[in-house]
């Protein structure tokens, strides 16, 4: 499994000076939880702001009017590359609290976004293949079972 079959694309992205409220109506917009925040360039991933940042700053009383997501850049920035395995991005998630990760090339050039809703959909589906393929061998079975079953009264 690449991880490039869970990156999240096209990902929305705002930068260190923009404030709150575009941030807010940004995920509004395009009905996402979280924007990676980036350099002027746009291709340097410094942070991620998600929903729940929101409601921190709502808690807080700061104006989102004003309030800029760059004060929810933290370092360091956690995350992933296309060469980790799930098993690489479920651990780097598990190990620093995180639900999503910004995905880099070898560059740290942002190309994508993984979060954790991706992974359980995946594991989901393959969990599902997998019961099919139990199902379907179980069935074959009792065909072969049935077919050299001896004939009553033989």
């Amino acid at each position: 499994m690449s991880l490039t079959e869970l990156t999240q694309k096209p990902v929305f992205t705002v930068q260190p000076a923009d404030t709150i409220a575009k941030a807010a109506r940004l995920m509004r917009d395009h009905s996402v939880g979280a924007l990676v925040i980036t350099d002027e360039t746009g291709v340097t991933a410094l942070g991620v702001i998600t929903d729940r940042d929101l409601v921190w700053m709502i808690a807080e009383g700061l104006d989102p009017q004003v309030a800029e997501v760059g004060q929810f850049v933290h370092a360091p920035l956690h995350t992933a590359r296309l060469t980790d395995s799930l098993s690489d991005v479920t651990r780097k998630m598990r190990e620093h609290g995180v639900r999503r990760l910004p995905i880099v090339d070898q560059e740290a050039r942002l190309i994508g976004m993984v979060s954790l809703d991706d992974v359980v959909m995946l594991l989901g589906r393959e969990l599902a293949d997998a019961a099919g393929a139990i199902t379907g061998e179980i069935a074959h079975e009792r065909r072969i079972g049935a077919a050299h079953k001896p004939a009553r009264g033989a």
